[in-house]
């Protein structure tokens, strides 16, 4: 005749329990390993190709001579004429197309970067007394991760616009709808001439990440540009009236 063991049948229950238990504990802690990984790849593709442009400064030379002068404004009545302007950061910038950009980008004065793109309209003015030629100088003062690979830099000068952008990566020529950037760190150097005493010009700058450019990879995550414009009385002509 057998005889229990209440102690041992309480003992090998108990270890049944932390068993079953432990088990448990273990599958909790796989499926938030798990779930930690998976917010994880959603954090980072979320996060991916984000970039940050940063402020665009446009300046026009200062001459003593009166009578070849520019001034620049936010708004085509020049409440204020002064010779820099500056657009503000454009900040956690991801890829987008450039048929996301807003048909009335041109429209809309000073500054109205979108999420995803910076845009700055100003406008210049001959407030000297000569008919000049002037040069638009517009370059990248600093980039980081080579993020200049993918952006699209565009210029509207009164309604009519030039894409800019780095010639491809495997060298078979331009972008799609693009001129290529004039060097490795100069966007585009232009000549206006014959721009009169009081003649305006509009100009709009838009800059966004090209999502459709085959570099538009997450080696740019992170990156960030910065590009400023100069611009320049090159030549002067003598108003006959003077």
């Amino acid at each position: 005749m057998s005889v229990s063991r209440p102690g041992k049948e309480r003992f090998l229950a108990r270890n049944a329990k932390e068993a079953k238990n432990y088990s448990l504990i273990r599958k909790i802690l796989l499926s938030v390993l798990v779930i930690l990984v998976i917010l994880t790849v959603i954090i980072y593709i979320a996060s991916a190709l984000y970039t940050k442009f940063g402020s665009f400064t446009v300046t026009v030379n200062k001459y003593d001579a009166t009578q070849y002068s520019l001034s620049l404004s936010e708004t085509p009545q020049f409440d204020y004429q002064i010779s820099r302007l500056n657009a503000k950061t454009a900040e956690d910038i991801t890829n987008i197309s450039q048929n996301d950009l807003p048909d009335d980008i041109d429209s809309i004065n000073g500054q109205h970067n979108g999420d995803d793109y910076l845009a700055y309209t100003f406008y210049l003015k001959n407030v000297g007394r000569d008919t000049v030629t002037f040069e638009y100088n517009m370059f990248i003062t600093n980039v980081k991760n080579d993020v200049d690979k993918a952006i699209r830099i565009r210029i509207y000068r009164d309604g009519e616009y030039t894409t800019y952008a780095r010639t491809r990566s495997d060298g078979t020529g331009p972008e799609k709808d693009c001129v290529d950037f004039l060097t490795e760190r100069t966007i585009v150097r232009r000549q206006v001439e014959d721009f009169k005493p009081g003649d305006v010009t509009k100009f709009t700058v838009v800059i966004w990440l090209e999502g459709d450019d085959p570099d538009c990879i997450d080696d740019l995550i992170g990156g960030s540009l910065k590009t400023d414009m100069n611009i320049s009385v090159i030549e002067a002509s003598l108003n006959e009236a003077e």
